[in-house]
């Protein structure tokens, strides 16, 4: 490892802890799933539960997950146990209803954490997942779409994009690009990236994506910041800037001391640092702020121009309705005949991201019209409420692994 992070880290933790940090991390990394509840049947052998998430466990050893058809059943989801803490973190804010709470997550790639938030909001809520690099963006679209829930919208954009829809989140995520020190043992490219140089600009870039977001979080909403790094310059650091620099409060969360998480504080902020030789995860930092900015009229505004999407003809929503059983909603048709369910609580919310955003996913997207059928969208088989007139077939595992590998044909069926 780089010999200036190392005199960083030790004099930041002692030597002992040091020398204990460094040998946990010669070790091999522990694997962790979260399961997504409404799908997930007991198949794998847990070594323990992750203490800080209902919904983590640990496992004995790490198989193939591609061979597991339950993984791309989007059953569960491979999360490192550490940043399931975001779930604790959620708890603690002790929300009263999350039927009309709005989230953004905004570097939301590959999916992790804002799997986690669907989970943990449960079909309640609204949910916008985005993620400014476009590759990435179709990897979180996809893994989106295999949790089966319709309260998100996935974006393409770019954080000062959002300008238009002032105190508008209850809850902001920034889980923020940054060194990757605690991924160390993960990504041996991290290692070789690592310099004071990098961690200085990811400190700025950092400032920089909150400075464009902060006006977008209502008064008393919340701003949940995270990283996958170890030094206070983007940890602590830039925490104490953020709540000096904005107005907002820090928000204490309650920790279980056999957790071994560190909480860590400079002046009246707080975070909380989880450590690979402490806990079993990977390197972490998660902090809570609170706007405390007196309630005002709401200045969020639709953006003129053209949408991406408009309400659909009734002659395809009769179509549509022939795949799904909600409960009420809106079907919704964009430029390219893509069909889309958005539940009746988050037609305006839709709305107000399709003003000026560029969405890459929404609600469900049940398929393509195409003159007077749909053609399915992959997302349609995860969801939750399909008609029970659908066509199925069950398949046992070897079936499953040749279905995926498209070499499974059966009689009867669409080859």
């Amino acid at each position: 490892m780089p010999p200036s992070f190392m005199r960083g880290l030790a004099s930041k933790i002692g030597e002992e802890a040091f020398d204990q940090l460094v040998e946990a991390l010669s070790q091999p990394p522990t694997t962790s799933i979260r399961i997504q509840p409404t799908k997930y049947h007991e198949h794998h052998e847990p070594s323990a539960k992750v203490p800080w998430c209902p919904l983590g466990i640990y496992l004995n050893e790490r198989p193939i997950f591609t061979l597991d058809p339950s993984f791309h059943a989007g059953c569960y989801y491979v999360q490192e146990a550490s940043s399931m803490f975001l779930w604790h973190v959620l708890e603690s804010l002790q929300l009263k209803d999350k039927s009309t709470v709005r989230i953004l997550d905004l570097s939301a790639a590959p999916g992790g954490k804002s799997t986690l938030l669907l989970s943990w909001l449960n079909g309640d809520g609204m949910l916008c997942a985005n993620e400014v690099i476009k590759n990435r963006a179709y990897t979180l679209r996809y893994n989106i779409s295999k949790e089966g829930y319709d309260n998100v919208i996935v974006t393409n954009n770019d954080p000062a994009d959002f300008k238009h829809l002032e105190n508008f989140f209850d809850i902001i995520l920034v889980d923020a690009p940054c060194s990757g020190e605690g991924m160390f043992r993960k990504d041996p490219n991290a290692i070789h990236e690592w310099s004071e140089d990098n961690v200085d600009l990811c400190s700025s870039r950092q400032k920089r994506i909150v400075s464009d977001i902060i006006p977008l979080l209502k008064p008393e909403g919340h701003l949940i910041y995270s990283t996958c790094t170890f030094n206070d310059h983007e940890n602590i650091d830039n925490v104490h800037w953020m709540a000096n620099r904005y107005n907002l409060d820090s928000c204490k969360v309650v920790i279980e001391k056999e957790w071994d998480i560190v909480e860590e504080r400079k002046d009246n902020v707080f975070g909380y640092q989880f450590y690979p030789h402490k806990i079993r995860g990977e390197g972490f930092f998660i902090a809570v702020l609170q706007n405390n900015k007196p309630e005002t009229i709401n200045s969020h505004h639709q953006r003129k121009g053209n949408k991406s999407m408009m309400k659909a003809e009734k002659k395809v929503t009769a179509l549509a309705a022939d795949w799904i059983s909600p409960t009420s909603g809106q079907y919704m048709i964009d430029k390219g005949q893509n069909i889309h369910f958005i539940p009746s609580h988050m037609v305006e919310f839709a709305e107000m991201i399709d003003s000026g955003l560029r969405i890459i996913y929404c609600g469900l997207t049940i398929g393509t019209l195409n003159k007077t059928i749909i053609i399915p969208d992959h997302a349609l088989a995860f969801y939750s409420f399909l008609t029970p007139s659908i066509n199925k077939a069950d398949l046992n595992k070897e079936q499953a692994l040749k279905f995926l590998k498209k070499r499974f044909k059966r009689s009867g069926y669409p080859p």
